[in-house]
């Protein structure tokens, strides 16, 4: 059976032998990554019984109370919150009651999508999965990517100053995975995958639903801790495709079937 590999820091769950290299969701390394050896308890089919959300994990737990320890990721109780099918609306209790898990749950449901950033440096190319990508003005027409600094592709913007957005398709799921489950520092990524060179010569993928070419403002930069909050003002983009670009939650709805 394949191993299962939970991200300590976003709850991203990776399966195969080794972690892998690069987290395509937050981006920290494999030492971030622990393997779960237990496998989640089937839920029963009682319409009734309450349902617990784990924050980290999405284990689903169905019961009168959360379980003490999630049986997918490991975490306590303290991280389940109760979910209902009715529409509700926040109390005075429920503000007092914020948490850890709540604070999470909530952020989930912060929408965003997948992208492949890539840059240029010394004539090297790389690319990687990233989700913060996120558009900041109009005028000037203005963008903000966060890159992990453990990245190649971070080290490449940081020298070069310029950076390139190909936005994937929902059936381009396979491109997270080549993109963000292996390092740019033992295998070049764009030898097997077709792509333009751009204003700014960073590989833009000749498949995708659009593109973004952008130069960084170095007095606009910000170091956020483990990773680097690059503004950028946006130099070309073009939209080659009407189909849905693929966002993170379709992209866990599909690992989730595919389980």
């Amino acid at each position: 059976m394949m191993k299962k590999w939970v991200c300590n820091v976003c709850g991203y769950i990776h399966e195969g032998e080794q972690p892998p290299d690069v987290c395509p969701v937050c981006g920290v390394g494999p030492e971030e990554f622990r393997l779960l050896e237990d496998k989640p308890e089937k839920p029963t089919s009682a319409k009734s019984a309450k349902r617990w959300k784990c924050t980290v994990c999405d284990y689903i737990h169905v019961g009168d109370a959360p379980p003490d320890v999630c049986p997918l990721c490991g975490v306590g109780k303290e991280y389940f919150v109760l979910l209902s099918d009715e529409i509700a609306s926040l109390t005075r209790e429920s503000l007092a009651n914020s948490n850890a898990a709540t604070v999470r749950s909530a952020l989930d449901t912060i929408s965003y999508g997948l992208y492949i950033v890539s840059s240029i440096k010394d004539n090297k190319i790389n690319g990687q999965c990233a989700n913060t990508v996120a558009q900041l003005t109009i005028e000037p027409c203005r963008i903000a990517v966060c890159l992990n600094k453990r990245n190649l592709t971070h080290e490449y913007v940081m020298a070069s100053g310029v950076l390139a957005i190909s936005v994937l398709r929902e059936d381009q799921i396979d491109m997270v995975r080549h993109f963000g489950f292996q390092s740019g520092r033992t295998k070049d990524k764009f030898t097997e995958i077709p792509y333009l060179t751009g204003r700014l010569g960073c590989p833009i993928l000749q498949d995708c639903v659009a593109y973004i070419e952008a130069k960084v403002l170095p007095d606009k930069t910000v170091d956020v801790g483990t990773h680097t909050l690059f503004v950028a003002d946006v130099i070309a983009g073009q939209v080659a495709s009407k189909l849905a670009p693929l966002t993170y939650r379709f992209y866990q709805e599909q690992k989730n079937k595919a389980k």
